[in-house]
């Protein structure tokens, strides 16, 4: 029962953070503009930094 997976791993876990009018106002900009949900977007995000930072 529920929602299927999409992708290859189960979106289980919940992020909340606290951000200004403006941060937030861009995200969703950047959202509507890409045509991708803000998970989709904050999820290549994190894949991004993480391999500028974690593989060199």
């Amino acid at each position: 029962m529920g929602r299927p997976i999409t992708g290859e791993e189960p979106k289980c876990k919940r992020v909340s953070l606290r951000a200004t009018e403006t941060t937030v106002r861009k995200f969703d900009e950047c959202s509507e503009k890409l045509q991708k949900t803000k998970t989709d977007l904050l999820e290549e995000m994190v894949d991004n930094l993480y391999d500028n930072v974690c593989k060199k």
